[in-house]
């Protein structure tokens, strides 16, 4: 080698290896210090980029843990009012049932019912629960929850009875979406997925009509989620012939004040009037009031007297309600109920349903009556009724007695032509003979079944995933007496004051029963599913960890080793650059 003063080449490869060993004893250093082997992107880039990913999903995971606890919190919160309130509706019912038990008198009654005032005013304050300033069972989260099918069609006229808009058609809108839970916004939405599932569908899938029991399809029956069977001769039930009499003057039945003709020796008439005087009205107000919790006894109620009259047309009419209405407010002002003596001149005296000597397809003339008076009641309490389509107001007094039986035929022929059936729902009023009634009973019927299997409007959600779909929408259903329907928009609330008032109140505290149960399941389903998730995130959230881990932390004892390894080899690249500098300094003693 030949010496040289210039450039030193030796301690120039010396210093060059020194700072390698330097810089990747700095690098081990810093792994050791950290815990990691990429400390940034200088370091690896493309696992940095990756590893960072990693980092923001930890974080999210992490946020969405504490999201599903305290919407779990908040459910709990949910679940404790909901209990309360059914707690409170057990002694409700209780109560009731005391009341309607003859052994009491009024005075005891009034003071039942004090006690119910307080207990309707505690579920009102368990209604107004809150979570973090946010009110939980007013509404605000849902709105209207449904029990079953009848509970279904009792919530649409319950909303059609406090209608307080201008026209019928808002007020129809608003009660199918009530109604439904928000499943149908308006008619149109309603008759366009009718329409659109009988396309595809059976009339039991579809609507739950079964049209080959001995059921007839009452909103009260088995078919239509009831608790008994109703037939032909059972819609209206009476204890016996009961054709004695002749009322005269007027007569009080369940808060209507019924007017009687002069029937003067015309025994079937007499017979009629004394038929209606004794159970017929009665039974039929009692079963309306069943399906559909109205009646004459309501604060709202219109018009709260009736004329009876008689006419003898060839026009096929059985019987009718004439309402007469201010044109300008749609309130019902008069009410008058015509029976049609030319088909029921020849009744069986012997058969308390009103049946007609030798007429083998028996209309029952209760079972009619039950239809007319389903109209009566409905324009004494709902706005605007005598504008509401034909199809809803013969389909609505159709699921009180049920007609799958009488008209078998028409139903299974709608079912069978959808343009049919649109163009009826569409412009009822110039429908042809019974196709509003077959038409409007099985739209009523599609409603009412695909409402019980609803939930309530989902107005709050729940993030509970890393993206921004990834979330569980809820519906808290408002639980206030209003919407239970212990309450009306009038101020009429649920009474026991008469052992009748009484007995009806006992079928609509098992609503408000069924309605608050419904609730406290679905809130405890919410409450199971948040467990689950809560689980799952934290499972995801350790693997996406562990998973992170490998691309980023630092293996100690490797690091370590090549910690050592850089170590020694500084303090030999120290040395030989003294010696490689030595050298050089040996090439003076050549100069001297």
């Amino acid at each position: 080698m030949s010496m040289v003063i210039k450039n030193n080449k030796s301690a120039l490869q010396t210093l060059n290896n020194l700072n390698k060993n330097s810089s990747s004893l700095t690098k081990q250093l810093q792994r050791l210090s950290s815990g990691m082997k990429i400390n940034s992107a200088a370091d690896d880039a493309s696992s940095y980029a990756i590893s960072e990913r990693m980092r923001v999903q930890i974080r999210s995971l992490s946020a969405d843990l504490a999201n599903t606890q305290n919407g779990s919190s908040l459910m709990k919160v949910a679940e404790g009012a909901v209990a309360s309130t059914v707690d409170a509706l057990k002694t409700f019912k209780a109560k009731a049932i005391d009341a309607a038990n003859d052994t009491n008198t009024d005075t005891d009654r009034s003071i039942i019912q004090k006690e119910l005032d307080q207990l309707m005013s505690q579920i009102d304050d368990n209604a107004l629960v809150t979570f973090n300033g946010k009110y939980l069972l007013n509404g605000t989260l849902g709105g209207n929850i449904v029990a079953d099918q009848k509970d279904a069609v009792v919530s649409f006229m319950s909303y059609l009875d406090g209608n307080k808009f201008s026209t019928a058609q808002e007020a129809l809108d608003g009660a199918i979406k009530y109604a439904s839970c928000g499943m149908f916004k308006d008619e149109d939405t309603l008759i366009n997925s009718f329409i659109n599932d009988m396309k595809s569908g059976d009339l039991l899938e579809v609507c739950g009509i079964n049209l080959n029991n001995d059921d007839t399809g009452s909103i009260t029956g088995l078919d239509a989620g009831g608790e008994r069977a109703k037939t032909a001769e059972s819609i209206v039930p009476e204890d016996g012939p009961f054709f004695g009499g002749n009322p005269k003057g007027s007569s009080m039945i369940r808060g209507l004040t019924v007017n009687w003709p002069d029937n003067g020796s015309d025994e079937m008439k007499k017979a009629i009037t004394a038929a209606l005087d004794g159970q017929w009205l009665t039974n039929c107000m009692e079963l309306v009031d069943e399906s559909f919790a109205l009646n004459f006894w309501e604060n709202g109620t219109s018009v709260k007297s009736m004329d009876v009259e008689f006419s003898n047309a060839s026009d096929g009419t059985l019987a009718y309600v004439t309402s007469t209405f201010n044109p300008s407010t749609g309130i019902t002002n008069g009410l008058k109920l015509t029976i049609n003596m030319n088909y029921y001149n020849n009744l069986d005296l012997t058969n308390e349903n009103g049946a007609v000597v030798g007429e083998t397809n028996q209309l029952y003339l209760d079972r009619t009556l039950a239809h007319e008076m389903t109209h009566a009641i409905m324009s004494a309490n709902i706005k605007n009724f005598s504008t509401l389509p034909k199809y809803i107001k013969e389909g609505t007094a159709e699921l009180v007695h049920g007609i799958d039986d009488y008209r078998k035929q028409k139903i299974q022929t709608l079912a069978q032509d959808t343009d049919a059936l649109r163009n009826i729902l569409e412009d009822s009023s110039s429908a042809a003979g019974d196709d509003a009634y077959a038409a409007g009973y099985m739209i009523m019927r599609y409603m009412a079944k695909e409402a019980a299997d609803s939930e309530p409007e989902k107005n709050m959600s729940f993030q509970i995933g890393t993206k921004a779909a990834q979330s569980i929408r809820v519906g808290l259903a408002d639980m206030r007496c209003e919407t239970l329907g212990l309450k009306k928009s009038d101020g009429t609330t649920v009474s026991v004051a008469t052992q009748q008032k009484a007995t009806s109140a006992i079928t609509v505290i098992d609503r408000a029963i069924g309605k608050a149960l419904k609730q406290q399941t679905m809130i405890g389903a919410v409450c199971s599913r948040l467990e689950f998730t809560a689980a799952n995130i934290t499972t995801s959230h350790e693997n996406v960890t562990s998973s992170e881990s490998v691309i980023r932390d630092a293996d100690m004892a490797r690091t370590f080793t090549e910690y050592t390894r850089s170590n020694v080899l500084m303090s030999a690249a120290q040395s030989m650059l003294a010696q490689a500098n030595q050298n050089s300094s040996n090439v003076i003693g050549l100069l001297q």
